[in-house]
């Protein structure tokens, strides 16, 4: 999330989500951390810099809640929010 808000295009697919907001390609992101990461400074700026580009950033209450470092289980990952998120981009209610 850092490096997509900062425009650090030193991997591809940071690249291509970054150049994806010059485009205006509509974009959902679920940020999958631990609740020590977020506690980093940067990390409330680079959500609001993102949902500021229009990127639909989906955390907190209605999107992915941090859990303790080490207590994560990739099972437990809710895809259910962004594929849904998703397809409301997509498929607007008419």
């Amino acid at each position: 999330m850092n490096h997509w808000a900062l425009g650090l295009t030193n991997h591809f697919v940071i690249g291509v989500v970054a150049e994806g907001i010059g485009k205006r390609i509509p974009t959902v992101a679920m940020p999958c951390v631990n609740a020590a990461y977020v506690q980093h400074p940067q990390f409330a700026r680079s959500l609001e810099t993102l949902r500021n580009a229009g990127v639909s950033v989906l955390y907190g209450p209605d999107g992915f809640e941090p859990n303790e470092p080490g207590t994560g289980r990739p099972e437990g990952y809710p895809w259910h929010l962004p594929l849904a998120a998703a397809v409301r981009i997509v498929e607007p209610a008419p």
